[in-house]
């Protein structure tokens, strides 16, 4: 199952996120508004509408292992 994550180390923590902008599943929690933005692996889809979006790359997409029942196996 592919998931999106924010790679911590190329994001600039833009005040107005615009990967976060285009994710229909409202996946990008921020804790604080000084935070950089995580997202929520239970709720991501997959469908990366949010890797493009961001002008800096700071999206990437990991794979999660499956454990037969369509549920993340970790």
């Amino acid at each position: 199952m592919k998931r999106a994550i924010i790679l911590p180390e190329v994001c600039l923590n833009c005040e107005t996120c615009e990967a976060q902008k285009v994710c229909p599943q409202d996946t990008f929690i921020r804790e604080n508004k000084d935070d950089k933005p995580w997202i929520d692996f239970y709720q991501c889809r997959g469908c990366l509408k949010c890797k493009p979006a961001c002008p800096y790359g700071a999206v990437g997409e990991i794979i999660q292992p499956c454990n037969g029942k369509g549920k993340m196996g970790w």
